[in-house]
């Protein structure tokens, strides 16, 4: 997943990361708010029933009714303030208790078992609207139960309480479109929001971009000169980082490495060679071969490299290519004597390129082999020296161009 993640551009972590987050708070703030407003408006329902209640049908109660259940008389009197008030519309039951809860009234018939078993009226949860606050118990998805308590003049304490179970369905499809209106405004928002934030991030990005494009450019020029400077030196070798470089990027792509991954193959070879600017001039264009001690000095050049190139705005890719394009797939090469797949594949593509044009060009103690005498060594090395599918890889391609 890392790995996955580590393909993208840092412009494109950013874009997918803060997508992700805009569509994240998009959704909780659309889902936060529907709910807020649907609580307020369920609130505000029960306040105002319970206002109408207490305005209008509590105090057409008398002393003498709460004494025991209401004649007929009298309920049919509440049955009519109800219509009248538009109470009974929504209210799919009301109730009148006792403080002892004993069952004063109802809308409906209600069992006899049920009149002296009501609910105890001492429950904090059951002396709802005193001070004009209240608690609503939801029911069922579209019904609530809330408390309406009824005082007498000169008693502070409820002697009686109206049970009302209202009913939500109209409330909740008046709802239904203030609600879609949220989960379209919203996100709507987050998205002219996000898009005016990525447009800003991204033309700062691409500034910085160009920036650091042209940083690059500055020190790879630079490392590049001394690289020409290096090939200058031996009248014999002449290009040799250019075509090194100019090989190795077309077996990038015959191994099918992506553009990035080609330009890192086409830098790490033409920079190759970079630390045999330490090197002496009397070893490195030394006529014949090096003696031992010459040869520990020659091979310290890869170390050089790496080194120069620590704090050049380049891939570590190419830098570790400069450092380990003088393994062998068998692990008996220099400086760290890294086997097989532990070399990094730049390097790998590198040393097989290097050692063929150097097989090819003409050396003062030697003649250049021919082609096809060089592509024999490669691939009777292949599996020692060099990584068998680089080689293959090579000599294909080689043999391909020329025709051989």
């Amino acid at each position: 997943m890392v790995r996955f993640w580590n393909r993208f551009t840092l412009l494109q972590r950013f874009t997918i990361a803060s997508a992700t987050i805009a569509v994240a708070l998009a959704v909780v703030l659309s889902a936060a708010t529907v709910q807020a407003i649907e609580s307020f408006a369920v609130k505000d329902e029960a306040q105002v029933a319970a206002e109408l209640v207490l305005r209008t049908i509590a105090p057409q109660l008398r002393p003498a009714d709460f004494a025991g259940t209401l004649p007929r008389e009298r309920r049919a009197l509440l049955d009519a303030l109800f219509r009248a008030h538009g109470v009974s519309d929504r209210a799919l039951r009301i109730r009148l208790w006792r403080a002892d809860r004993q069952l004063l009234y109802s809308n409906v018939p209600e069992p006899e078992t049920l009149q002296r078993a009501g609910p105890d009226l001492s429950m904090p949860g059951l002396a709802v609207f005193t001070e004009r606050r209240g608690r609503l118990e939801n029911i069922a998805p579209d019904v609530i139960r809330f408390f309406v308590p009824v005082q007498v003049e000169g008693n502070p304490k409820p002697i009686a309480a109206f049970e009302i179970l209202y009913d939500l369905t109209r409330l909740h499809q008046q709802l239904q479109h203030i609600s879609r209106t949220v989960w379209t405004a919203v996100p709507l928002g987050f998205f002219v929001l996000y898009g005016s934030v990525f447009v800003l991030v991204r033309r700062a990005s691409q500034q910085l971009l160009k920036q650091q494009a042209a940083l690059i450019a500055a020190h790879l020029g630079t490392y590049q000169s001394l690289a020409s400077a290096i090939d200058a030196k031996d009248s014999y070798t002449g290009d040799h980082s250019t075509n090194v470089a100019d090989l190795a990027a077309r077996v990038g792509r015959a191994l099918k490495l992506s553009p990035e991954a080609v330009d890192d193959v086409r830098i790490g070879a033409r920079l190759h060679d970079l630390g045999k600017i330490g090197v002496p001039d009397a070893i490195l264009m030394k006529p014949g071969p090096l003696d031992p001690d010459e040869l520990v000095i020659m091979r310290r050049h890869a170390e050089r490299g790496f080194e120069i190139l620590q704090k050049a705005p380049l891939s570590d890719g190419v830098k570790l290519a400069v450092r380990h394009s003088h393994e062998r797939w068998d692990g008996k090469g220099y400086p760290a004597g890294l086997a097989g797949e532990a070399i990094p594949l730049i390097a790998r593509i590198v040393a097989v390129v290097d050692a063929y044009e150097a097989m090819t060009s003409d050396r003062p103690y030697r003649k250049a082999l021919p082609v096809k005498e060089a592509l024999e060594r490669l691939e009777r090395d292949a599996g020692s020296h060099f990584d068998p599918r680089v080689a293959r890889a090579f000599v294909q391609l080689t043999r391909k161009e020329r025709d051989i």
